[in-house]
């Protein structure tokens, strides 16, 4: 088996030999006999069982990173893996020795999905927790958990509010490190292009649903198409603030700021929200949090050999190109590393 992370310190050979482990565990589960709802089996199978190699290769090197930043031990790293689902992450932190492993995810089906899966692999997770990013840091509060990194693999993108939520992450946890990876990488054209037009898609669905709440507040007509037009990327109070703002003075909000991001109208739930650094930057507050950006790295285990070669290439690249390979990357890295922590 190739490796998933070059062995070059205690750190990284500890992180590769748990990592093929996992990787033995996890394609000997009979999948299709876990007692988990259909729609998070589909979505393991797909997500990443069919990429197994790939699910566990970014989440070592996410944990590799991110420990390293943080210079602790290992075993004394409290970790907060946020939005997890059913992925690779949080698995395989608490199979490298960290001290303890929160889980979190917004929905019951998924932690319990989660947890079906750790058992089955009898990997003990330390704490489960069910909510959003309020939630969660009371849950912390009430267990008197101060976590060393929230880590995320493909969240960052859906959460609504990044300013409250990096707000109440340094209030309530101001030591610890922020270590994210998304795949909304504005830099990469062939990124770019692919989330411009699935907001085009979603947006086809969410201003449906826009629409829907517009007219239960105001009723059918004009005024009611042209605010599902005008509060695209907003949702929540946001969005019930500019129907009552717009119902009462025709002033309107300009769409136009969140390029062609759109979200869930209900959740607040991003299709994948396209950033730049300067908006990321913008959003997260300068006094609390050093902003840093570096890309990703492709996957060299595709069923198509040429295609391996392809991004092997691709991955040279990068290297030599340092934060310029983001350009060429198929996800980057947000690192967010607490000032003056309290």
């Amino acid at each position: 088996m190739d490796t998933f992370i070059e062995e070059t310190n205690e750190l990284s050979r500890n992180i590769q030999s748990k990592s093929a482990q996992l990787f033995l565990l996890l394609t000997k589960i009979e999948v299709d006999k876990l007692d988990i709802p259909n729609y998070c089996l589909v979505y393991f199978k797909k997500s990443h069982l069919n990429r197994l190699f790939f699910s566990i290769q970014t989440s070592a090197h996410l944990l590799y990173r991110a420990i390293l930043e943080k210079r602790k031990p290992v075993q004394e790293i409290i970790l907060l893996d946020y939005g997890a689902g059913v992925g690779t992450l949080y698995l395989l932190a608490k199979m490298i020795g960290c001290r303890m492993v929160v889980y979190n995810d917004h929905m019951d089906d998924w932690k319990n999905s989660a947890a079906t899966i750790a058992r089955m692999i009898n990997v003990h997770i330390d704490q489960y927790v069910v909510g959003d990013i309020a939630q969660t840091l009371d849950h912390l509060n009430k267990n008197q958990i101060q976590c060393d990194m929230i880590i995320s693999r493909n969240v960052v993108e859906h959460i609504y509010d990044l300013a409250r939520f990096f707000d109440a992450t340094y209030n309530d946890q101001p030591h610890a490190l922020h270590y994210h990876s998304t795949t909304a990488n504005i830099y990469n054209i062939a990124s770019h292009l692919k989330h411009v037009l699935w907001h085009k898609k979603w947006e086809s669905i969410y201003s449906v649903k826009r629409m829907d709440l517009i007219e239960k507040e105001i009723g059918r007509g004009e005024q009611s198409q042209l605010l599902t037009r005008k509060t695209r990327g907003l949702a929540g109070e946001d969005l019930k603030n500019a129907i009552e703002v717009g119902k009462a003075t025709r002033i309107y909000p300009d769409p136009s700021i969140h390029y062609t991001n759109t979200c869930d109208p209900v959740t607040g739930v991003w299709a994948e929200h396209l950033l730049s650094a300067k908006q990321y930057r913008k959003m997260i507050n300068h006094k609390q949090y050093d902003l840093q950006f570096a890309p990703g790295f492709w996957d060299t285990h595709y069923k198509n050999g040429i295609v391996n070669g392809i991004t092997g290439i691709l991955n040279y690249v990068i290297r030599l190109l340092g934060k310029g390979g983001m350009y060429i990357s198929p996800f980057i890295y947000i690192i967010a590393k607490p000032l003056h922590p309290k």
